[in-house]
């Protein structure tokens, strides 16, 4: 009279040790795939990073994830769009390392009252976009919204502006505002990337750059050796074979 209770309890017991045994094995594989799991960067910064970002995707394939948001047209990436498009460029993934510049776009000049974005040369009147003073203080702001995403934190200096063909930029005023911007990585402990130093001993700061690019052409030299040597260092990631120079 007590073997349906029996059969039902092991019928019970059974579907437990059922669910018990898929459990496990979701489990198992979600830990699995968090130890697999590659390390994830985020690049924010102007248009020069997208072929850093592209070349060191091609040699570092399989070891590490490297995402680099592209800017919508119009827009143009400096420390006042950066911290409007923060929250959409961090998404909601875990970032293991975000390295984060901000400088060519707050140094351009642009037609001044014009809510959208219009270069404009110096000698038209046009204006620098971001004042020091507004720079600093987005910086600020910037590494503060930043240390709450829990990545590791590179600053990655301003490139070097020659003689500018088009006169939208003004020779050595990165100087100041990278100044600026060290200042402001030491207070938070920020390392920094020296891709000024670097990039400045490619080029001739003589000579106007090709095409009316101004500082964003390098001579096709590739830039991204330093950005390299980071995730080597923070992440210990590197190619196997050093492409031939």
């Amino acid at each position: 009279q007590h073997w349906p209770h029996a059969r039902s309890t092991r019928v019970r017991m059974r579907s437990l040790g059922v669910i018990a045994i898929f459990f496990a094995f979701v489990m198992g594989g979600n830990l699995a795939a968090a130890e697999n799991a590659l390390p994830r960067v985020l690049i924010l910064g102007d248009q020069i990073y997208q072929q850093l970002v592209s070349e060191l995707q091609k040699e570092l394939k399989g070891k590490v994830e490297i995402h680099y948001p592209r800017m919508e047209p119009g827009v143009v990436w400096n420390s006042n769009t950066a911290l409007k498009l923060l929250d959409r460029q961090l998404g909601d993934g875990r970032w293991d390392l975000i390295h984060f510049n901000c400088g060519l776009g707050d140094l351009i000049y642009r037609a001044p009252g014009v809510k959208a974005f219009r270069v404009m040369p110096r000698h038209a009147g046009g204006i620098r976009t971001t004042s020091p003073q507004q720079y600093e203080k987005n910086l600020y702001t910037l590494v503060t919204r930043l240390k709450a995403a829990g990545a590791k934190l590179v600053w990655g200096s301003t490139t070097p502006i020659r003689h500018s063909s088009t006169n939208v930029f003004e020779k050595g005023t990165e100087i100041d505002y990278n100044a600026l911007a060290a200042k402001v990585m030491a207070k938070h402990g920020i390392p920094t990337n020296d891709m000024y130093t670097f990039v400045k001993g490619l080029i001739d700061m003589n000579k106007p750059a090709g095409h009316g690019a101004d500082p964003f052409f390098f001579d096709r030299k590739p830039i991204h050796p330093p950005l390299r040597e980071i995730l080597r260092k923070f992440l210990g990631v590197a190619p196997v074979h050093l492409p031939k120079p």
